[in-house]
């Protein structure tokens, strides 16, 4: 399952990086975060993503131990999704 050019989007917005290759799930570190290069003065954070095989939605998530995670989630519309889509995936750390 590829992602639509509109989730593509979204996931460079938010990782810094350009989503390559079929992998439906995956981790990396990123000194890129929201794809702004101020964070490469600070520690990485960590991206990890879900592409459901089904509907093609794609759930993230972007964690720094400095502060609360983040979960995102877009349909291949580029709509974002529902809590309840993206929590069955990544809860939220406060």
């Amino acid at each position: 399952m590829a992602l639509t050019e509109i989730q593509k989007q979204k996931f460079l917005e938010i990782s810094g990086m350009k989503y390559e290759g079929n992998e439906m799930k995956g981790q990396f570190s990123t000194q890129r975060a929201y794809n702004d290069d101020k964070w490469k003065e600070h520690s990485p954070w960590i991206f990890t993503y879900v592409i459901e095989p089904d509907s093609g939605n794609l759930i993230c998530e972007l964690e720094h131990r400095m502060t609360n995670n983040r979960i995102f989630g877009w349909d291949k519309d580029g709509n974002d999704l529902s809590t309840e889509i993206t929590e069955k995936y990544f809860k939220p750390h406060w």
